[in-house]
């Protein structure tokens, strides 16, 4: 209880803005539970935030929108691909804040506004369609951008890398902390999280440590090589440890484990089991998953789970949005 509290100190220490006044929801998937005759089974429904389109993305842009605002800037640059869950749920926490938002999206603007890009349309926010080019150049652009406003008297605030940066990350160790108050009575042993460009994994991997939780943490790569999404891992938490003066106390090796199996051709790639996936979770649970992030951790926690390979008391899978993708051609 002692880590618990100092944690929850050096967290209100930071700059934060309040997007999400309540816990998450967790349920049980009975359905789940029935077919592979083990349980019990949760899962962790993250995109239910109310914040847009829902999604996990809301927890670090409480603390990067908390900077901006505390720093008096006053238009948020985001950026992605046209149908970025990021750039979807930033759009609209800023009209909550009152902030002026700009999108900048390193892909062709759509004939047809689907998915995101309606919701982002629906938002009224500015958007900026720069043709398909690297993330690299994308950035450039930002930056480019960033200092025009700055040259008219804004005082922009540029979301970085999908809101993969340190400041972001921590605010996924709320998840931790929400999964410790309803340990009593939702016990688990396992948690499972998608390992995407790393923010979530991180945050959450981090915590594990810092509380040295009962349960381990199975990050399922859905992105890169499970080599790189480590090294992306450990530098985030090197940077969060100096940012909140607490280091883990346990060993982040002991703390989670990075599983590759899932991956397919990586970034927005499925494979044919999860896309099948998809449908099985739709039917047995009622529940829809993304093809990018959602579907492939759900397919890792069924096939280590039903395999054998993962003996638990009670296992949870965090969902972490996206939902909107399914209507994106």
């Amino acid at each position: 209880m002692a880590a618990m509290t100092a944690i929850k100190e050096a967290l209100q220490a930071l700059p934060h803005k309040s997007l999400c006044s309540f816990i998450t929801p967790m349920y049980r998937m009975r359905n789940m539970e029935a077919d592979l005759e083990i349980g019990p089974l949760y899962i962790k429904r993250d995109d239910l935030n109310g914040v847009g389109p829902g999604g996990n993305k809301v927890r670090p842009l409480e603390y990067l929108l908390g900077e901006a605002i505390t720093k008096g800037c006053d238009v948020i640059i985001a950026s992605g691909q046209q149908n970025s869950n990021l750039c979807a749920i930033a759009a609209s926490a800023c009209c909550r804040c009152g902030l002026e938002c700009i999108l900048v999206h390193n892909s062709p603007e759509p004939e047809c506004a689907t998915g995101n890009i309606l919701l982002n349309r629906l938002s009224q926010v500015e958007e900026h369609y720069i043709g398909t080019m690297p993330d690299s150049t994308r950035d450039h652009y930002v930056q480019e951008l960033a200092g025009r406003l700055a040259s008219q008297g804004k005082k922009p605030y540029v979301i970085e890398n999908g809101a993969t940066v340190p400041n972001g990350a921590i605010g996924y160790i709320h998840l931790v902390l929400e999964l410790m108050e309803t340990m009593e009575e939702c016990p688990i042993s396992d948690l499972f999280v998608p390992g995407g460009n790393g923010g979530l994994a991180a945050g959450v991997v981090f915590g594990a440590a810092l509380l040295n939780v009962p349960f381990h943490v199975h990050v399922i790569t859905v992105e890169h090589e499970k080599e790189k999404l480590e090294q992306i891992i450990y530098q985030l938490i090197a940077a969060m440890e100096t940012r909140l003066g607490c280091s883990a106390s346990i060993p982040l090796e002991q703390a989670m484990t990075i599983h590759e199996a899932y991956r397919g051709g990586g970034w927005s790639i499925p494979t044919p089991e999860s896309d099948e996936m998809i449908h099985y979770m739709a039917k047995h649970e009622g529940i829809f998953l993304d093809r990018v992030y959602n579907a492939k951790t759900f397919w890792g926690m069924y096939d280590l789970l039903q395999s054998g390979k993962i003996n638990h008391n009670g296992a949870c899978i965090v969902h972490s949005g996206g939902f909107s993708s399914i209507f994106h051609a």
